[in-house]
């Protein structure tokens, strides 16, 4: 029995017997209160997760740790500082980000230049070899594109590679 059901008895024994519809109203009110303060627990638990994804706080390694710890405000701005206070989060991670991400990048290219014979600040051939070939207006400017010398650095295979 439940702290409600007690209490009911304990009303029953001192006073009249309550009529055994309004029991079963009071128990049903009780079962509604109990789901709709549920509802709002997570409710609440739904509000307080979308504020972290908003903030930017990570659902794995200490982003995941500071979601179960929080008690505090749920708005982005507290969530935000307390991620930064904890180094979950920089204050300037944005700008710290893209110079970083633009290094890799030019290192990539740098990398793909070697790689088709080029130093990466020269054109890229296989674009141009491309370029060229979608806009000749008959095979026999396609057959000339893939003639060129230049192009056979690309292992175009042409007339002049035939024996």
């Amino acid at each position: 029995m439940s702290e409600f059901d007690n209490e009911l008895d304990e009303q029953e024994t001192n006073s009249q017997p309550l009529d055994p519809n309004i029991r079963r109203q009071l128990r049903e009110g009780e079962k509604a209160r109990k789901e709709l303060e549920a509802a709002k627990a997570e409710l609440e638990k739904q509000k307080l997760e979308f504020q972290f994804t908003k903030a930017g706080i990570p659902e794995t390694g200490a982003g995941a740790l500071l979601r179960k710890a929080y008690d505090g405000e749920a708005s982005v701005d507290a969530i935000r500082k307390m991620a930064e206070e904890y180094g979950i989060l920089s204050s300037n991670q944005e700008t710290t980000e893209a110079p970083a991400n633009d290094a890799e990048l030019e290192a990539l290219r740098r990398a793909q230049g070697a790689t088709i014979g080029t130093s990466g600040v020269g054109p890229d051939l296989g674009q141009e070899f491309l370029a060229r070939m979608q806009e000749a207006s008959s095979p026999e400017e396609a057959m000339k594109i893939v003639q060129e010398q230049q192009f056979e650095k690309l292992g175009v295979w042409t007339s002049r590679n035939v024996r």
